[in-house]
């Protein structure tokens, strides 16, 4: 089964907050509603595997990365933790954003023999799955918003 993460974009927090409500997440929105711009990526977690991911993209340490503020901040979540919204930061959302499809070729390999893979991850799949990431975090920064994460057991 595992765990669906979903990316989205929205302009505020507050805006983000509102999805935490909807039937199924950023691309079910209740009638009358557009759904959100997002990218699916199953099992790939805000915290750790974004922190990891920004590190290998930035050359930053990991333990910066994740000591900011707004990674992988909580902005709703259900009290069984089967069910929420937690923000990305901007610095991640920029730094996808300007990737080259070299360097996001480059990153693929490493971040795939990360742990939370399990050696299960092949490069091709992630390097794809960046390349539309990107997309939205292109978008994101085009439309002024920012990135969030819907997170469901």
């Amino acid at each position: 089964m595992g765990v669906f993460f979903d990316y989205f974009r929205a302009a505020t927090d507050d805006e983000a907050a509102d999805v935490y409500d909807w039937p199924a997440g950023p691309t079910c929105p209740p009638p009358g509603i557009e759904p959100k711009d997002s990218a699916e990526l199953k099992n790939i977690d805000p915290h750790v595997m974004m922190g990891t991911l920004e590190a290998l993209l930035t050359g930053s340490r990991y333990e910066d990365i994740t000591a900011r503020p707004r990674h992988a901040a909580t902005l709703k979540f259900s009290d069984d933790g089967g069910q929420g919204i937690l923000t990305v930061t901007d610095e991640f959302t920029s730094a996808l954003a300007t990737a080259t499809d070299d360097q996001i070729r480059a990153v693929a390999h490493p971040w795939s023999q990360t742990e939370e893979f399990w050696g299960l991850a092949d490069p091709a799949d992630l390097t794809e799955l960046l390349q539309d990431l990107r997309g939205l975090t292109v978008r994101a920064t085009q439309h002024q918003h920012h990135l969030y994460c819907w997170t469901s057991l």
